[in-house]
């Protein structure tokens, strides 16, 4: 019995003293997984294409506008997001906004991402691209141009109409890319051979109308002297003086465009906003 009592509490050694020399092992391990968790890039969570908290868009033109940027999406492999907010967190910008809004929704498109963000309260917009898509559509020309194409739109309450243009654009400027391996810029479509022809035309026809109407004129005729101009007699001048009475300067500020681009771009952002 007392042989058997000696075995078991052998056994009971011995397994304690694995379990012991486990335990390290174990929890090694698991710190592994956990470190190696975190250094996984974080998946954006999934919202639509189309986010209207401020309900400025009825079901159907969500639906239609939703159809148009998957369309998008699929044809060049990116990412588009159109975010609309009643309101700004309090002490919040909107270019950072944006910039939040693309990294936790719109992140990791294959050729790029980029989001329209509209504030409804304080009247801001806000296209946000990651650095990708950047080199695509790029900072200042890019988003300018970008902006003709829906601001108009925007401020005067098209919503429907102003996202569709703005789907629009990035659908010509990502094609635009992918054919020339360029950067999309407005300046590139004005021609100045166009410009001069039409400055040209404009001078003769000018000139030429300017002719027939002198030529119906016929109480009119050239004076060979500028005393011809002068009634004889007409005049006289029997004194004169300068009296100097005061000066008024007045200054006005120079006022501010409200609708100009700012820019909330990082090292992994960029793009452009303002009011509409």
């Amino acid at each position: 019995m007392k042989k058997l009592m000696i075995h078991l509490a052998l056994a009971v050694v011995c397994i304690a003293m694995v379990l012991g020399s486990a335990a390290p092992v174990m929890a090694a391990a698991q710190q592994a997984q956990v470190e190696q968790k975190a250094a996984r890039p974080a998946k954006p969570e999934t919202v639509g294409p189309v986010v209207d908290q401020a309900k400025i868009l009825t079901q159907a033109q969500v639906g239609k506008l939703t159809e148009k940027i998957k369309a998008v999406e699929e044809k060049h492999q990116v990412k588009i997001g159109i975010y609309i907010m009643q309101s700004l967190p309090a002490g919040m910008v909107a270019g950072k906004m944006a910039n939040n809004v693309l990294d936790k929704y719109y992140a990791n498109g294959q050729n790029g991402s980029i989001v329209l963000l509209l504030a409804m309260g304080s009247r801001d917009w806000y296209i946000s691209t990651d650095n990708t898509m950047r080199q695509r559509i790029v900072d200042g020309v890019g988003i300018d141009g970008l902006k003709e194409m829906f601001l108009e739109d925007l401020s005067d309450g098209n919503y429907a109409e102003s996202f569709g243009a703005f789907v629009d654009g990035v659908d010509k400027y990502l094609a635009y890319y992918e054919e020339t391996g360029e950067p999309y810029d407005p300046a590139e479509e004005f021609s100045w051979v166009a410009a001069v022809v039409a400055v040209l035309v404009a001078l003769v026809f000018g000139w030429g109308f300017r002719e027939y109407l002198i030529s119906c004129m016929s109480n009119v005729a050239p004076a060979a002297e500028a005393s011809a101009y002068l009634k004889q007699g007409s005049f006289q001048l029997a004194q004169s003086h300068d009296n100097y009475l005061y000066t008024t300067v007045t200054r006005v500020a120079k006022s501010k465009d409200n609708d100009s681009s700012s820019s909330s771009s990082d090292s992994s952002h960029g793009g452009g906003g303002g009011k509409f």
